[in-house]
């Protein structure tokens, strides 16, 4: 009796200890569980962060980027419209007769200097050689500055221009601002006395009288200048009706 109550013993504690084991084994896989969904809940809760961030950066560089494009379709219209505004003025230029160095009559005088809000007209003679500097740089600077018309007459057949506006040394350009006499240069005693000048020199008396506008950073006596130049063998002005 007594070993058939011990062998009882026996397996009520066997049977208590595998009761506690799987008690511990279930507990254990309850909290691996536990932990694998808290692992994995973390894990989504960072992926859901990255995810936001990633957007939010996506929507920062969408809206810079639109930012930009709006900026650079505003500069472009802005560009265009300057574009189309200066060819229409260029248009009407030519229209009126600039961008080229144009020879006229007496009779077609008051017609070109009234057209035009700004004109240069060369008083020149056939035989003097001044003229024929003249004509080389204002042939230039009439195909770079179209804001300003320019033409020459030959002062022999315009007599009644040249009493009316005084002249009376050749060459001589005449400035006209909406028909009216801004200046006279007569000769080339205003732009060093010299033969041999730049085109630059010319260009800069033509700006002082607001007929032409200069490029950024061409200065008057700049470097654009030549005012060191030296005078040619026929040194004197010629005189209107002076012989050569």
């Amino acid at each position: 009796m007594a070993q058939k109550a011990d062998l009882q013993r026996l397996q009520g504690a066997a049977g208590e200890i595998t009761a506690e084991a799987a008690i511990r084994h279930k507990t254990a896989d309850i909290e691996a569980e536990a932990a694998a969904e808290q692992a994995q809940a973390v894990a989504d809760w960072q992926a859901r962060q990255k995810v936001a961030a990633v957007e939010e950066r996506l929507d920062d560089e969408f809206d810079d980027n639109f930012d930009d494009d709006e900026t650079i379709r505003d500069l472009e219209s802005k560009r265009l419209a300057a574009l189309k505004a200066r060819f229409n003025k260029e248009k009407e230029f030519h229209a009126q007769g600039h961008g080229e160095y144009r020879e006229i009559c007496e009779e077609e005088f008051l017609k070109e200097v009234c057209g035009s809000m700004h004109v240069a007209v060369h008083f020149y003679h056939d035989e003097f050689f001044r003229c024929k500097i003249v004509d080389k740089h204002l042939r230039e600077i009439a195909y770079n500055h179209k804001m300003c018309k320019f033409l020459k007459i030959n002062a022999d057949k315009a007599p009644f221009f040249v009493t009316k506006l005084g002249i009376q040394v050749l060459p001589t350009v005449a400035v006209f601002n909406d028909g009216k006499v801004v200046d006279l240069l007569m000769g080339f005693e205003d732009i060093g006395g010299k033969d041999e000048f730049r085109t630059a020199v010319l260009e800069h008396w033509l700006a002082t009288q607001g007929c032409i506008k200069l490029k950024k950073g061409c200065t008057p006596h700049g470097d654009c200048c030549d005012d060191e130049s030296e005078k040619s063998d026929d040194d004197d002005e010629v005189h209107f009706g002076d012989d050569d």
